[in-house]
């Protein structure tokens, strides 16, 4: 039934197959993350599913998608500061978010994102511990960003360490 219901050309039957049955295949998690941000009843579905590959997801590091190019960088293990520093300068908004708040970005880096046209790339910036204590200093002093600046500084890869 699995496998049946896992080809099927229904983007709503993968997708509940993908949040309610543990063994649902890791090709149809891959293609249903590339479309589906996630739900509130199955919250991390599909990339908490205990088939979502974690492995050799360097591969879509030049995927046309920005939500596949993400996989690269904050599931794979084998990902590094070179490709953390490549996503800085992604054109996609949401990638370039995931690598402004990983702890392996450069400084010069976090200062340029800092200062990024989308707002979500620059507060994810703000808390990343490579920013610059000469770039903190003001965002702490300005109340429009104050908040944001000294936030809890955590990685967006649970297993990283900052």
């Amino acid at each position: 039934m699995v496998e049946l219901l896992a080809h099927d050309q229904d983007r709503v039957v993968r997708l509940f197959l993908t949040e309610s049955c543990d063994d649902a295949p890791a090709e149809v998690l891959l293609d249903v993350w590339s479309w589906w941000d996630g739900s509130y009843s199955f919250p991390g579905r599909p990339r908490n599913h205990p088939n979502f590959p974690r492995h050799d997801l360097l591969r879509f590091a030049h995927d046309p998608e920005p939500r596949i190019r993400l996989l690269a960088l904050d599931v794979d293990h084998a990902s590094d500061a070179s490709l953390v520093e490549r996503f800085s300068r992604d054109p996609d908004a949401e990638v370039r978010r995931a690598a402004a708040g990983d702890p392996r970005l450069s400084p010069d880096s976090a200062a340029r994102l800092a200062d990024d046209a989308d707002c979500a790339v620059r507060r994810s910036a703000w808390r990343n511990p490579a920013l610059p204590p000469e770039v903190l200093l003001p965002l702490l002093l300005d109340e429009h960003s104050a908040e944001d600046a000294p936030g809890t500084r955590r990685s967006p890869r649970p297993d990283a360490t900052a």
